[in-house]
């Protein structure tokens, strides 16, 4: 994988945890009361705040990063 890839990865990954984490907080969550409808809320937080990188990032007429750098 190339340096810019794995860059990206990492961008989106931190992106990810932190709407997760600052949905879990606010939620004011126990870790140990935890279902599948609160992972599916969690993961769908998540997805919504990478959405817009993702979005950009394939945008070829967006020359910040992404297909048209």
């Amino acid at each position: 994988m190339s340096p810019q890839f794995v860059a990206a990865l990492k961008s989106y990954a931190k992106v990810f945890a932190a709407a997760v984490f600052a949905l879990f907080i606010s939620d004011g969550a126990d870790v140990f009361a935890v279902d599948f409808s609160d992972v599916r809320t969690y993961l769908s937080a998540g997805i919504a705040a990478v959405l817009p990188l993702i979005v950009t990032a394939l945008d070829p007429n967006d020359d910040r990063f992404g297909v048209g750098a």
